[in-house]
């Protein structure tokens, strides 16, 4: 699925969750093709106590998400859960 943006800025600074509904944080950047004018990731700033932070170990990092990921750009960013094992793995 595409999902179509009408400019940069308007992504930048977006809350971003799964499909499940886990915060994630906020989109802080793209990643470009610059040779086929295509986005091919978004940067996602990871702030404590959000679902990557607990995955992470707790510190403000940048996460990469392919844009294969992301399902859905309106009011918030969705992404399919790219995680799962990894957070299924440490609630056990």
């Amino acid at each position: 699925m595409a999902v179509n943006i009408k400019s940069f800025s308007e992504v930048i600074g977006k809350d971003v969750f799964t499909l499940d509904g886990k915060y994630c944080g906020k989109v802080k950047d793209f990643k470009v093709d610059l040779n086929k004018f295509r986005v091919t990731s978004l940067v996602v700033e990871v702030f404590r106590g959000t679902f990557l932070s607990e995955i992470l170990g707790g510190e403000k990092k940048g996460v990469i998400v392919p844009y294969s990921s992301v399902e859905s750009i309106e009011d918030i960013v969705l992404i399919r859960n790219i995680f799962k094992g990894v957070s299924e793995e440490k609630e056990e």
